[in-house]
């Protein structure tokens, strides 16, 4: 079986790729102004959270063609993905400390929050990109 790209950082992803037996290499984006790879992942001014992480997961990918063709490396299909959580519409976003984590706890306890993937698949001039939502009730 061929190998794919995962461009990703996330270990997670990497050991859900390992039990589903997807061989891959890790193609790791580095934010380089010098060349000109970077991602915006601030969301824009009234973007919807499925918008935002559709257009970061599509940014991820063509990044990571990018990276491709700067480092000279085989061409493959490349997977990338973007997740994000969020109440009444709002992206929470990862905490920056365990008092931020505690925090974020709290807002989810006892509530239903959604959590939306994008996952896409880049491969030449073509990417393809799927986004999904799940509702979680989280108990007190």
């Amino acid at each position: 079986m061929n190998r794919i790209y995962l461009a990703s950082q996330s270990p997670r992803r990497r050991e859900l790729l390992k039990q589903i037996g997807i061989r891959f290499d890790l193609l790791l984006l580095r934010n380089d102004p010098r060349r000109q790879i970077d991602v915006n992942e601030l969301p824009l001014v009234q973007e919807s959270p499925d918008v935002y992480v559709e257009r970061v997961c599509r940014e991820k990918a063509l990044a990571a063609q990018e990276a491709l063709r700067l480092r000279a490396l085989r061409a493959a299909p490349i997977l990338t993905a973007d997740t994000v959580v969020t109440i009444n519409g709002e992206i929470i976003g990862k905490p920056d400390d365990n008092a931020h984590a505690t925090e974020i706890l709290r807002k989810l306890s006892g509530g239903t929050h959604e959590v939306i993937t994008a996952v896409a698949v880049a491969l030449a001039e073509r990417t393809v990109c799927r986004v999904v939502t799940t509702r979680i009730r989280f108990a007190v």
